[in-house]
C-alpha cells in the first residue's frame, strides 16, 4: 500500500484548521509538487499557489511584485500578487524577466524590469494599461546586464553592464592572457538617451581583492570562460550625487562620489570601518541589493549628523558552492564616515533559518517603516515590523527545494499600483455546472461584477439583474437554469463601470470554451472582440475607463444576497481539500523519478540563460 492510502482517510477526520496545517506541511516538504499552482477557467496561465505561513493586518495593504523563473516554472515573466496572495496580473509574453517593480518617472508610476538574455538585456517600462512605453539600453556599444535597472528622481536610469575584456590573471595564479568580466554601471538620461556617467570596477579594484576562486576560468583562448571577479549586483544614487555599489564577490559595499572617486568601502578586504556590532555591520558575505535608506540623503538618515549614512544590505551569507552562514538575513547599517565606525541597527533573519544562496533584496516601506524581504533563490517573501517581528510570511514554492532554486525570483518588492488594462475582462462558462467564471488580468480597481441580461447576442440594451462581489482573481457565478444571453460589468467601489465581458449564453458557450483551450485561435478571437469593444465605446471614453452609464444604475447588494462564489482552497471543505492534495501527491510521485537528476545549480549570473 502507498502512503497516500493511509493519509487520505486520516485527513478526512481533521477539522478545517488541522487540514490547513497539514496542507502547509505537505506543501513545504514538496509532496504537493515542485511548483504548486492555482489554475483558472477564464485565464490560460496558472499562477504559483502561495503558502501563507503567517498573516497580520499590520502588513501594508499593497501589491507584491515578483519575477518568477526556474527549472520548474514553465511560463516565466512578471507577476503581481495582492497582500493576501491572490493573483492580480501575470504575463508570459516577455519571457524571463528580472528586477520587476514599480518605479516613478516624471510623476507617473511605471512597471519596470530587465528582459533578454544574459549580457544582452534591455530595460522596459509599462504604463498603467500594461502598454510598453519605454525601452532603455546601454550606450557606447555596451550590452546590458540583468542585475540593476534603477530610476532616479532626476529622470535618469542606472544600469549594470558586464563587459568581457582581456586581463592579466597572474596575480590570482592564472594566465597572463586571460579574460575577466569587468563590471560597469551607466547613468543615462531617459528622455534624451544621453550618457551622464560611467564607472568601471577594474579602474578602482584589484582582482586580488576577490573572494571568488578562479577555478580555471578566464584562462581559455576565447572569452567564453571569463573570470567573474567583482560581480556587481546593485547600484543606488542619492540626490546629492553619491552612488552605492554592491560587489558580491568582494563582499563590499562602495560609496562613490560624483567624479567616480571611491569615498569609502564597507566590508571585504579593503574595509575602512571599525565594527561596533561585533562583526555584523562589516561581516556580510556574498550580499545583494545595497540601498540608501529613504531619507538618508547624506545627512545621517535624517538625524542631522553630516557624514552619517544609513543603508540596507541583503546578506546572503552563502553562494551555490560555499555556505559561510547557516541562514540569510537583512541588515540595516549605520555608516559613520566621520569616525570610521559602522553599526548594525537591525537584523532581519530568514524565518526558520533557511539560506538564500543567491539573489534577494530588502526594502524599507516608507508608510509604516516595515521591512519587506524577498529571499531570492528561496521562493519566499517576508514582511517584518521595524523592530524585527515577523508579521507576514509567504512561501510560493516548497521550502524543501529552496537550495535548488527550482522556482525563484531575483528580487521581490511591495508597492502601490493602479492597473487599468486595455483588454476587456475574460469570461468562461462551464455548461455542466451552469457556472460562469470571470476575471480581468491586471485590473486593480474592480470591487465586483454586475450581471446583466440581454435578449439576444446582438442587442445593445441590458437589464441589470444582480451584483456579485469580486472573490480573488477569478469570480465564479452559479447561474442555475438561467437562459438567454448575458454579460458581466466590472465596477469599482463607487459603482462606476470599468469594462465589460463579451456577451455569453449559458447554454451556448461551447465556442468560447473551445477557444479558451486553443491559445492561437483564442488570441485572434480576443483581438476581434477588442476591436468590437473599441468600436462600441468610442462615445463612452473606453480609453479612460468611464463607459457610458446605463439607464439603470446597478444596485449594489451585500455579499450575502449574491449567488454563491467559488471557494478558494484555503476555505474549501476538508474532503475537497484532501481530494485535491491526494491528486497532486499522486501526480508528484509519478514525475519524481523524471526530475531526480534535474538539479540546476546557478548563481543568478552566467548560468541565467541556460534556465529558460
Amino acid at each position: 500500500m502507498s502512503i497516500y492510502t493511509y493519509i487520505y482517510p486520516l485527513l478526512l477526520l481533521l477539522n478545517q484548521s488541522q487540514a490547513l496545517k497539514w496542507h502547509t506541511l505537505l506543501y513545504d516538504i514538496g509532496l504537493l509538487g515542485a511548483h504548486p499552482v492555482t489554475k483558472y477557467e477564464s485565464f490560460d496561465l496558472a499562477s504559483p499557489e502561495p503558502n501563507i505561513l503567517k498573516w497580520d493586518p499590520r502588513c501594508e495593504d499593497k501589491y507584491v511584485f515578483l519575477s518568477p523563473r526556474g527549472h520548474f516554472y514553465p511560463h516565466p515573466g512578471p507577476l503581481i500578487f495582492d497582500n493576501k496572495g491572490d493573483l492580480v496580473w501575470m504575463e508570459d509574453r516577455f519571457g524571463m524577466v528580472m528586477d520587476f517593480r514599480v518605479q516613478r518617472y516624471r510623476g507617473e508610476d511605471y512597471l519596470t524590469f530587465w528582459v533578454g538574455e544574459d549580457d544582452g538585456t534591455r530595460g522596459l517600462g509599462l504604463d498603467s494599461t500594461y502598454t510598453l512605453t519605454h525601452t532603455i539600453t546601454p550606450l557606447n556599444n555596451q550590452k546590458g546586464d540583468v542585475h540593476e535597472f534603477q530610476l532616479t528622481p532626476a529622470g535618469t536610469a542606472l544600469i549594470t553592464i558586464y563587459e568581457i575584456i582581456p586581463y592579466d590573471l597572474t596575480p590570482v595564479n592564472g594566465p597572463p592572457s586571460g579574460w575577466i568580466y569587468d563590471c560597469l554601471f551607466q547613468e543615462i538620461d531617459v528622455e534624451t538617451n544621453t550618457l551622464l556617467f560611467q564607472w568601471r570596477a577594474s579602474d578602482h579594484y584589484n582582482i586580488t581583492e576577490t573572494y571568488f576562486p578562479l577555478n580555471g576560468k578566464g584562462g581559455a583562448n576565447s572569452s567564453e570562460e571569463a573570470y567573474d571577479y567583482f560581480h556587481m549586483n546593485s547600484v543606488d544614487k542619492l540626490d546629492g550625487g553619491r552612488y552605492l555599489v554592491s560587489s558580491r564577490y568582494m563582499h563590499t559595499v562602495t560609496c562613490i562620489g560624483g567624479d567616480g572617486e571611491v569615498l569609502w568601502v564597507l566590508g571585504g578586504k579593503r574595509n575602512m570601518f571599525g565594527d561596533l556590532s561585533g562583526g555584523l555591520a562589516t561581516g556580510f558575505k556574498w550580499q545583494h541589493n545595497a540601498r540608501w535608506v529613504p531619507g538618508s540623503f547624506g545627512s545621517g538618515g535624517g538625524n542631522g549628523d553630516e557624514g552619517v549614512d544609513v543603508i540596507t544590505v541583503f546578506d546572503n551569507g552563502a553562494n551555490d558552492h560555499v555556505m559561510d552562514e547557516d541562514h540569510s538575513r537583512g541588515l540595516v547599517i549605520e555608516v559613520d564616515a566621520n569616525n570610521w565606525a559602522a553599526t548594525a541597527r537591525h537584523v532581519y533573519p530568514a524565518p526558520g533559518g533557511f539560506s538564500a544562496r543567491s539573489q534577494g533584496n530588502m526594502q524599507v516601506l516608507e508608510e509604516s517603516g516595515n521591512v519587506f524581504v524577498g529571499w531570492g533563490k528561496a521562493a519566499a517573501y517576508t514582511e517584518f515590523s521595524a523592530r524585527g517581528e515577523v508579521l507576514c510570511d509567504t512561501h510560493w514554492g516548497p521550502k524543501m527545494f529552496f537550495p535548488l532554486g527550482w522556482v525563484k525570483s531575483y528580487r521581490t518588492y511591495k508597492s502601490d499600483w493602479v492597473g487599468r488594462p486595455v483588454m476587456p475582462p475574460d469570461v468562461a462558462v462551464d455548461e455542466g455546472s451552469k457556472t460562469v467564471f470571470v476575471s480581468w488580468n491586471g485590473a486593480t480597481d474592480v470591487a465586483g461584477w454586475v450581471l446583466q441580461r440581454v435578449g439576444s447576442s446582438t442587442e445593445d440594451e441590458f437589464e441589470t439583474v444582480d451584483y456579485l462581489p469580486k472573490t480573488g482573481f477569478e469570480t465564479a457565478i452559479e447561474m442555475g437554469e438561467a437562459g438567454g444571453y448575458w454579460r458581466l460589468v466590472a465596477v469599482d467601489f463607487t459603482g462606476e463601470e470599468l469594462g465589460y465581458t463579451e456577451v455569453f449564453g449559458v447554454d451556448h458557450s461551447h465556442i468560447r470554451h473551445t477557444l479558451n483551450h486553443c491559445p492561437s485561435i483564442n488570441a485572434a478571437y480576443t483581438s476581434v472582440i477588442t476591436i468590437m469593444y473599441y468600436h462600441k465605446s468610442l462615445d463612452s471614453s473606453w480609453n479612460n475607463y468611464s463607459p457610458k452609464t446605463p439607464s439603470t444604475t446597478p444596485s449594489i447588494k451585500p455579499p450575502s444576497t449574491a449567488p454563491n462564489a467559488a471557494v478558494g482552497r484555503a476555505a474549501a471543505p476538508v474532503d475537497v481539500l484532501v481530494e485535491v492534495a491526494v491528486e497532486e501527491l499522486v501526480f508528484f510521485a509519478s514525475v519524481a523519478e523524471a526530475v531526480e537528476e534535474a538539479i540546476v545549480v546557478d548563481d543568478e549570473g552566467r548560468a541565467f540563460a541556460a534556465l529558460q
